[in-house]
């Protein structure tokens, strides 16, 4: 795969559309700090397939799209198109793209895809969104710091097995899913074989509770004949009494209309002496409202003068008030007016004095801050003197402590000397130390060897091991499968056959013609319809169509060239006339027929010689001729492929046990190894201890001379500042002078203060004094308003009483006269109400009398009404029992209808018992209980646990067919898986002896010396393995990639990825500030390689730097600008066009 183009939308700062070409050699981005350059490199991985929105310093994936600036609004969409051509030189085109709250989508070439598809793709291809050709920032450090498992990750990079990995992974998960579906399967055959137990069972249950339910029927029946037998007989009766009571009703009605005409006429009386009553009490009632209104009307003129004279009293009242009033008003207005003279003069007098108070209170302030002047200058003056002296107290004590500790650190130094020149010789140590590491790593080295000779026997045979599993599980697959075709078709042939012998009648020709394969379409085409016409001449005169072959043998056509018929293996003479003709090619040549003849193509195609065509006819009786086919041909096939299978199990089991064997052996020489690698390092560490004490006790003895001479010198210069300490602080003034003037300055600060604070008080007295002043004055102006305002209404009060008092004496002439008019009308009324009463006391005993005729006549028509209705009553008991009776007749008839499908009188026939057998319905019922309480007891019953029992042991049929396909399927994926393994071993194991070859001549070229080597640890497994580094740059010893100093770590780590480039070569390396690390020297040399790396594969480079160095040695430049704030965009330089340029 060769990369090309990067195209960018909207992604991240690249709002605007950019382009950044990816060609031969070395490409440099360069930029200021904060431009966009590694928004580059995360362009690429995202199209690559990165789904982390933390490697995508994000918060979520939505953050890749621009999110707007201050001028600029945000994109609702990001693009990234990754244009490339492909191993086999076709164009490749990959675009991603992310819409907010869409998510992302995936197109290769303008086809939608699946991120697993681009994924798989760049996978392939030895690159990726984590492959370890992509160096961000941090990732030389990531390399430095990871742990062995992770940088196995960036060696099957290089192996190219990341493919296999996913592949791995998917048949891991596939097969945890085949096991899980067995799993649940088993469990379901289980639940199966536990429901076919109760379902058989229920059957047996269900069997009893059917025959307890047919007799039910049968007791149901005579119930129901018995009931229809009694109900008849009771509806008999009941009507014989109905009519009877019917004569009795008829007479008692007579009896009752002649009463009824006598209360009639006696009615009417009544109501005329009540009408008569009526009008009486009408015109009482009448005289009475008259008398009521008159007598309210007396009353309400009496109560009218007596509300006047009340009235009349309380103005009499209202007036002296508004009298006193007045009065009142004057005597306060009069002294108001004293009183409020009296108070202006005063304040006139109070204010003309505030001036004075208030210059008196200016001197105090001027003397006061004249005096905290003084007090200031004075504090300043004496705090200063202070601070002299402790300045060179602090001095002083300084130096004195100085002197002390340097004399302290000179005798330490002085015993630290005496106890390293008096300890063991670290010479003598260092040297046995080496003698005991030496033959350490001698036995070590010794059973290394032994050990990776019997690892090297292990890997044969587990790979031995692994291709007998592999061709086992490869032969149990293919012959699971053919068995599983092998039975289906049996069973199909069976089943045919089965029906045939059931049918009892001619064969079809379908099942007696065989055919070569290859030819089935063609033959079955030929015959068409016709195929499963029965072969032979019926008996009799049947309807339908047979192949009863020509009249004359002899007379039989020759075949034609090429005829169907030399293809058909098994030919019935009955169709040999019809195959004879027929002409059979792989296409239609378009040959011309002759009469009677037929063209067919080995695909079904048929012409015949008339003219007619037919496509796709036949396609059932092809496929039973195919399924013939091929079931002879697995016949055939089945044995030899079960002894490959055999032979298969066979040579496993020889592996496995040999494999266990050198297992065991490994054990114990691991264990071996492992010690004497732990005395290895024990050894190692103690020679590392006593080298390291050698030099470290040479390094203090020599540090201890440097340091007596020097702490000689600052002992001296210690003494030499305590002596000037100690004469600065003699020469100081004497602090006590200062504290003396300090203290009469704050004397004559206290004095103005207590006058200042004295002129306040009397000022603000005064003002007080003022301030009450003014408002007693504006109450007393206050007061005067109200008196002049309340001595007016009191005037207009009087003014409206004198006419009110003319008012109530003229209404109440009027009213005095009314009283005596009113009393004289009352009187005249009693005299009529009199003779009003005795009119109605005679109306109402003309009512009485009437009223207790009516009575009587009432009685009488009552009781003949009681009698008739309990007459009807009984009539209507004894039609209505009738009824029911009849009712329920109809329907026990009805009931026998609808439970037994035919009237009562039949239920005997029906039914199979003898009518007069049946009882009284009570001890039939008691039959039918009986029947039923035994049903009952049986419980609940499943009635169609025949049907489900069937149904369930099919189900457990198809369930053990699916258990196989699926134990079959986990035998096919752990033989793929091993086959991943297997593959990803070699190819891991292979990459690995590639790296270190190039890892080791490029750490010598990188440090311009030295050695260095990889190492596989903590596993035998290559796939499980860790990678460590082992480094020995020139001058030291050989040490894991941890102890390097930084420099040496970076262009180790450079290294190895330079190393993982030349085993296998991405198509695209792009390095993110990887020389930064580096001085110029390590630069120059990283360039070199660089140019070398360009010469030896086609990997493009896109190198992302600050240096000046590197800058120079690129091929060409992009500039990524930032000119608007959070815009970036991309320039482009070619150098190599450019010193063309410059040289014309």
């Amino acid at each position: 795969m060769q990369i090309r183009r990067l195209k960018l939308s909207g992604f991240k700062s690249f709002v605007e559309p950019a382009e950044l070409r990816v060609e031969p050699g070395l490409t440099g981005v360069v930029g200021p700090n904060g431009c966009g350059k590694s928004n580059l490199l995360e362009a690429i991985r995202w199209v690559m397939g990165e789904n982390s929105p933390k490697s995508m310093r994000s918060g979520g994936m939505e953050d890749v799209i621009f999110a707007g600036t201050a001028t600029r609004p945000q994109r609702d969409f990001a693009e990234v198109v990754l244009q490339a051509l492909d191993d086999d030189g076709e164009e490749l085109e990959v675009t991603r793209r992310i819409e907010r709250g869409a998510g992302s989508a995936y197109r290769v070439n303008g086809d939608d895809v699946r991120a697993k598809d681009v994924s798989l793709t760049f996978a392939d291809a030895a690159t990726g969104a984590h492959s370890p050709a992509l160096v961000s920032q941090g990732k030389i450090a990531q390399v430095i710091a990871a742990k062995p498992a992770q940088r196995r990750e960036m060696l099957e990079e290089a192996a190219g097995i990341a493919g296999l990995h996913v592949r791995r992974r998917d048949a891991e998960s596939k097969l945890r899913q085949t096991e899980a579906n067995l799993a649940r399967l088993e469990d379901l055959m289980a639940g199966l074989d536990t429901q076919i137990a109760g379902l058989r069972r229920q059957a047996k249950q269900a069997e009893r509770y059917k025959k307890l339910s047919d007799q039910i029927a049968v007791a149901e029946g005579r119930v129901l004949f018995a009931r229809w037998r009694d109900a008849a007989a009771a509806a008999e009766a009941a009507r014989a009494q109905a009519q009877t009571a019917e004569t009795q009703v008829a007479a008692l009605k007579q009896s009752a209309d002649d009463v009824q005409k006598k209360q009639r006429a006696d009615a009417e009386a009544l109501a005329a002496t009540r009408e008569e009553l009526a009008d009486r009490r009408d015109d009482a009632s009448a005289h009475g409202h008259r008398m009521a209104a008159l007598t309210t009307q007396l009353e309400t003129a009496e109560q009218r003068l007596a509300d006047l004279d009340r009235q009349r009293a309380r103005l009499e009242e209202d007036r002296g008030e508004a009298d006193r009033l007045t009065r009142d008003a004057a005597e306060a207005l009069g002294r108001l007016e004293k009183e409020l003279a009296t108070n202006e003069k005063a304040l006139a007098e109070d204010e003309a004095s505030r001036p004075t108070l208030a210059a008196k209170l200016e001197d105090a302030e001027r003397a006061g801050r004249t005096a905290e002047l003084a007090l200031a200058k004075a504090t300043a003056d004496h705090a200063g003197v202070e601070a002299e002296w402790r300045v060179a107290a602090a001095g002083i004590e300084q130096a004195e402590t100085r002197v002390a500790r340097l004399s302290g650190e000179a005798r330490r130094h002085a015993e630290t000397r005496t106890a390293l020149t008096e300890g063991d010789d670290p010479e003598l140590a260092a040297h046995d130390a080496r003698r005991a590491a030496e033959a350490a790593t001698a036995r070590l080295g010794e059973l290394r060897a032994a050990l990776e000779s019997d690892r090297a026997r292990k890997d044969g045979l587990q790979i031995a091991r692994d291709e007998a599993a592999n061709a086992l599980s490869a032969a149990q697959a293919d012959l699971a499968g053919i068995e599983r075709e092998f039975q289906a078709l049996e069973r199909d042939r069976t089943a045919r056959e089965k029906q045939a012998k059931g049918r009892a009648r001619l064969p079809a020709a379908l099942d007696k013609v065989s055919v070569e394969p290859g030819y089935e379409r063609a033959l079955a085409a030929v015959l068409g319809s016709d195929a499963k016409a029965p072969l032979g001449r019926p008996e009799g005169d049947p309807e339908g169509r047979f192949w009863t072959g020509r009249d004359a043998p002899s007379a039989m056509p020759a075949p034609v060239a090429h005829s169907l018929s030399f293809q058909v293996t098994d030919c019935p003479p009955e169709l040999a006339a019809r195959l004879a003709l027929v002409h059979v090619a792989q296409a239609d040549d378009g040959r011309i027929l002759a009469p009677g003849e037929w063209l067919v193509t080995t695909s079904g195609a048929l012409r015949r010689w008339d003219g007619l065509i037919a496509r796709g006819q036949g396609s059932a009786e092809a496929a039973r001729l195919e399924a013939a086919n091929r079931l002879a041909a697995l016949e055939a096939e089945l044995p030899a492929k079960q002894a490959v299978r055999d032979s298969a199990q066979a040579e496993q089991a020889a592996a496995q046990e040999e494999l266990s064997a050198l297992q065991r052996a490994l054990v114990g020489s691991e264990r071996s190894v492992g010690e004497a690698a732990e005395q290895e390092r024990q050894a190692l560490r103690a020679l590392d201890q006593a080298e390291d004490a050698r030099e470290r006790i040479a390094v203090r003895l020599e540090e201890l001379r440097n340091a007596a001479a020097d702490l000689a010198e600052q002992q001296k210069q210690a003494e030499a500042e305590l002596t000037s300490a100690r004469g600065m602080q003699a020469a100081l003034p004497d602090p006590a002078t200062g504290r003396a003037q300090l203290e009469a300055a704050q004397a004559k600060n206290a004095a103005a203060r207590s006058a200042m604070q004295a002129a306040t008080a009397q000022i603000a007295a005064h003002d007080q004094g003022l301030a009450v002043a003014r408002e007693r004055t504006a109450a007393q102006r206050s007061d005067r308003a109200n008196w002049q305002a309340r001595s007016g209404e009191a005037a207009q009060r009087l003014a409206g009483m004198e006419q009110r008092f003319e008012e109530i004496a003229q209404e109440r002439a009027v009213i005095a006269a009314k009283p005596e008019a009113l009393v004289r009308e009352i009187e005249q009324g009693d005299a009529v109400r009199t003779r009003l009463a005795n009119a109605l006391l005679e109306a109402e005993r003309a009512v009485a009398g009437a009223e207790e005729t009516a009575r009587t006549t009432e009685n009488a028509v009552s009781e003949a009404g009681e009698a008739l209705a309990t007459a009807r009553e009984t009539r209507a008991g004894l039609a209505a029992k009738a009824e029911n009776e009849e009712n329920r007749r109809s329907d026990m008839a009805r009931q026998s209808g609808e439970r037994f499908h035919c009237p009562p009188p039949l239920l005997s026939e029906k039914l199979g018992f003898e009518a007069d057998d049946v009882g009284p319905q009570e001890r039939e019922a008691e039959e039918m209980d009986r029947l039923s309480a035994s049903r009952e007891r049986i419980g609940p019953v499943n009635l169609v646990a025949a049907d489900e029992l069937e149904r369930i042991e099919g189900e457990h049929g198809a369930s053990a067919a699916e258990q196989e396909e699926l134990a079959e399927a986990v035998n096919r994926l752990r033989g793929s898986i091993g086959n991943l393994n297997r593959e990803g071993r070699q190819r891991l194991s292979a990459a690995f002896e590639q790296v270190d070859s190039h890892f080791r001549l490029l750490f010598t070229k990188l440090f311009d010396g030295g050695q260095a080597h990889l190492a596989l640890i903590d596993s035998d497994d290559p796939l499980e393995a860790g990678l460590e580094i082992y480094a020995q740059p020139p001058g030291k010893r050989l040490q894991s990639l941890t102890l390097l100093s930084g420099g040496e770590q970076a262009l180790t780590a450079i290294a190895l990825i330079f190393a993982l480039f030349l085993t296998n070569p991405a198509p695209i390396c792009v390095l993110d500030e990887v020389d930064a690390p580096l001085d110029d020297v390590n630069i120059d040399r990283f360039c070199d390689l660089l140019d070398a790396m360009v010469r030896e594969t086609d990997t493009r480079y896109l190198i992302v730097t600050h240096n000046a160095v590197t800058m120079s040695r690129m091929h060409r430049l992009f500039g990524v600008t930032m000119v608007e704030h959070g815009i970036s965009r991309l320039v482009s330089v070619d150098l190599g066009e450019a010193e063309l340029l410059a040289a014309e």
